[in-house]
């Protein structure tokens, strides 16, 4: 926060202790570190937050991008290569960071952005804009609902997963709530997601979700009895399991 006041690396910090704040710099910061005491993230304060090596615009409207969805982004990019040839599908975009950061990756392949809500949209376009990455195209759709043709080789999602009584919530007042609560169980997008995605979804292409902690069997199992094989699930650097996937062995007939 002092460095988005003064406009100053935090390094200088260091190098120039003896450097006084201006009044109006004193005035800004207060009411900066006021909002984070009430529970603001930092990146709604600040406007930014870094994801992927990318400084992505955030308001209040997305979610904030977290560091475990880096692994979500790690474990599509380690799959991609030996996918049938297809598009990427990310659902719920926010921001745009999954999308934005598998386009900076991965080069000549079209990305369809998904988000249902306009706010949202409107910072995923700002976004797309800044890093010129025009191969991510944003549809403005609930889950699938656009999409008709089986295409897809890639589903890629971070849907909201908490359940409508989550002890995390209070905590998280400031950011969007359809963002965050999927429904009573916490588990209704998910399943929502891997139900619709078979007739979206090639033969051989795969579908990915993050979700919560204790959200791994369940997935799995969901995954599954949905025709998807070879299911697997990925831990994130606290040994929690976050990311589920699976193949699309057969059509979407079946």
């Amino acid at each position: 926060m002092l460095s988005h006041v003064t406009g100053l690396q935090r390094v200088s910090f260091f190098s120039h202790p003896e450097r006084a704040l201006t009044s109006k710099q004193i005035v800004e910061l207060t009411a900066l570190l006021n909002r984070r005491l009430d529970g603001e993230p930092i990146a709604y304060i600040t406007g930014s937050k870094e994801f992927w090596s990318l400084a992505l615009s955030i308001e209040p409207g997305v979610l904030v991008p977290r560091p475990d969805t880096e692994l979500l982004v790690e474990k599509a990019l380690s799959l991609y290569p030996q996918l049938p040839t297809g598009f990427i599908v990310e659902l719920g975009t926010g921001s745009g960071a999954i999308a934005l950061a598998l386009a900076q990756e991965i080069d000549d392949q079209t990305l369809f952005a998904i988000e249902r809500n306009t706010q949202a949209l409107h910072i995923a376009a700002r976004n797309i804009k800044s890093f010129g990455l025009n191969r991510v195209q944003l549809i403005q759709a609930s889950w699938l609902d656009a999409l008709q043709s089986q295409s897809a080789a890639m589903i890629i999602s971070n849907p909201p997963y908490l359940a409508a009584d989550d002890e995390h919530l209070p905590s998280l007042k400031h950011e969007p709530h359809n963002a965050l609560v999927s429904g009573t169980t916490g588990m209704e997008d998910l399943e929502a997601i891997i139900k619709e995605s078979r007739r979206v979804c090639i033969p051989g292409g795969v579908l990915l979700l993050e979700h919560g902690y204790h959200q791994g069997h369940d997935v799995r199992f969901l995954l599954s009895s949905y025709n998807y094989q070879y299911v697997k699930t990925d831990r994130d650097l606290a040994g929690h399991e976050r990311v589920s996937y699976g193949y699309l062995m057969t059509s979407s007939s079946e």
